[in-house]
């Protein structure tokens, strides 16, 4: 925690030297002829007026203090708590700008009734990130190629910038998972292991990887120690995930997908994947992925910068309320005739 008070205006305390001025100045007397000398010393009215000297200086220091900007810079602090380092590997190809295989009989709401599975992926991954405030967030869009948009961190306002920002540009035709998994995976490279690692695919195409590519898919699951969670968008003419023939690999030319699947199904690091073919499925998977991997974690939070002007600015009004009181409350003797 930052203790240390900073100063936003420093230039203004050069007129901290205004503050002597009641402890240099002599007061001018009320009356012509006060007399004062002839009084016998009054050590306890001297401490008085010295006093209120000292009060008049403290209040000229703190009005000066007060207009100089004063407050705790802002300062970070590590906390525990239940989350995962996640990177959100989102498909930017153009049938992503398609809309989903079927339509739901009750549809969310006028907001999702209609749109692509891009739009729809992309406002229940905001909505998602924002329920999960400890985890550690990173983004990675890919079609032809891997699209690095957001390195790992857990402020709020970037992860939901970079959500939407995964509509900007044309999208395009290729499709390349294996590349985008990659490229995924060494986001992860340096960090330390803390809590759950979470790769989350959200994608509607699939591909038949190369043997290269599969060892080394392999090699950084294991290295990374990552799970992989794909929530898979059934386009129209996709057979989907399963089915009579999604073990024997004879359709993976037509059915891509499920090679995908087989592959991922046949990895020895943690595998699950959910089908999608409406926006309520792809809510339900969501959803069901926000319930899992909620392990400790360590974060950092950001502590906001506190002003303290207007605390400076109360104590020297405290401090100027017993000076006017005195001020209004001295007795003034009246002239005598000359």
């Amino acid at each position: 925690m930052s203790s240390v008070m900073d100063i936003a205006q420093p230039a203004y305390l050069l007129l901290l030297p205004l503050a002597l001025l009641p402890l240099l100045l002599r007061r001018r007397a009320r009356l012509d002829y006060p007399g004062l000398e002839l009084l016998p010393a009054d050590r306890f009215s001297d401490a008085i007026a010295w006093g209120l000297r000292v009060l008049a200086a403290l209040c000229i220091a703190l009005l000066v203090i007060g207009i100089s900007g004063p407050h705790l810079p802002a300062y970070t602090v590590e906390r525990i708590g239940q989350g995962a380092q996640m990177v959100l590997l989102l498909d930017r190809s153009r049938s992503m700008d398609q809309s989903f295989a079927q339509q739901p009989l009750q549809p969310l709401g006028a907001a999702v009734r209609g749109e692509t599975k891009g739009s729809v992926a992309r406002s229940l991954l905001k909505a998602f990130a924002a329920r999960r405030r400890s985890d550690y967030f990173a983004m990675l869009a890919f079609s032809g190629r891997a699209l690095p948009t957001l390195p790992f961190t857990n402020k709020p306002a970037l992860v939901q910038a970079a959500i939407n920002a995964g509509s900007i540009g044309k999208a395009l035709s290729e499709t390349d998972i294996g590349r985008g998994l990659s490229a995924a995976l060494r986001l992860f490279e340096g960090r330390p292991y803390d809590g759950s690692r979470i790769i989350l695919l959200i994608s509607d195409g699939g591909a038949i990887l190369n043997a290269d590519t599969q060892r080394e898919l392999r090699r950084l699951l294991r290295h990374y120690r990552v799970t992989l969670y794909w929530i898979y968008l059934r386009s129209r003419n996709s057979p989907g995930l399963e089915g009579a023939e999604a073990d024997d690999g004879r359709n993976d030319e037509t059915a891509p997908e499920r090679a995908l699947h087989r592959f991922f199904s046949s990895l020895e690091t943690p595998y699950r994947a959910y089908m999608a073919d409406n926006p309520q499925a792809l809510e339900e998977a969501v959803a069901a992925v926000d319930r899992l991997q909620l392990l400790p974690i360590r974060y950092q939070e950001t502590v906001p910068r506190r002003d303290l002007q207007s605390t400076v600015f109360g104590v020297a009004l405290v401090l100027l309320l017993p000076l006017v009181l005195v001020q209004y409350g001295e007795v003034v003797q009246w002239r005598g005739r000359r």
